[in-house]
């Protein structure tokens, strides 16, 4: 990641031969941030969330992004001490009434979280350019996580994974963890970014070693 965004604006071919873990993109910290809020941030017994998971949720970028009351609830619920706010009073706006909304199910879940995939899907509508191939990183990003989040979705359908929450939440952390985002590019030109694998039997002019630390190479 830090290599490619400290890549000049003056190479203009760049071919990644590596994926790109999914885990480092905001997408997946969203998802993780909601599916802690609700499955171990919600108490069903009194109908009310706990602050720590409501806080990670409110602070992510892409809640910022989509709400404009975020930050303002973010502050008041600090102000008020409020560690165990009822939904109510989170529902400041359509897409925090969506976020604090409590699921009931697998379907439930994976329809809520399908859900706000769409939504966040609308903010790289209008890119900035200057932001160009990042947002066709987290656009991809994106995909690959709806098409991952389907699957389950399908299986749950059918009646092949009768699970409970808390055991889907770790299986699809665990898928999501070890996806890995594919880049398509011209290896003929340009600049070639690859792992020490892909390199074997090549030739180059000049060659940059990068975290060559004792124990990894």
């Amino acid at each position: 990641q830090s290599v490619l965004h400290s890549i000049p604006s003056d190479v203009k071919h760049v071919n990644v031969t590596m994926g790109y873990p999914l885990s480092q993109t905001p997408v997946y910290s969203f998802l993780n941030a909601l599916l802690e809020l609700q499955i171990d941030g919600f108490n069903p017994k009194n109908g009310r969330f706990s602050f720590q998971q409501v806080m990670a949720v409110l602070k992510h970028s892409y809640t910022r992004q989509l709400s404009s009351e975020s930050q303002k609830l973010e502050k008041t619920l600090q102000e008020n001490n409020r560690f165990f706010p009822s939904p109510s009073e989170l529902k400041k706006d359509e897409v925090l009434d969506r976020i604090f909304t409590p699921v009931n199910g697998n379907k439930d879940l994976i329809r809520y979280l399908t859900e706000h995939i769409e939504r966040i899907a609308q903010i790289y509508q209008n890119p900035d350019k200057e932001e160009e191939s990042f947002n066709q990183l987290y656009q991809e990003s994106l995909f690959k996580t709806y098409t991952t989040i389907n699957r389950f979705h399908t299986l749950i359908e059918e009646g092949e994974m009768n699970i409970k929450s808390e055991t889907l939440q770790r299986l699809l952390i665990k898928v999501l963890t070890n996806t890995q985002i594919p880049f398509h590019g011209e290896p003929a030109i340009g600049m070639q970014v690859m792992g020490v694998l892909e390199t074997r039997n090549l030739d180059f002019r000049h060659l940059v070693l990068l975290s060559v630390n004792e124990g990894q190479l």
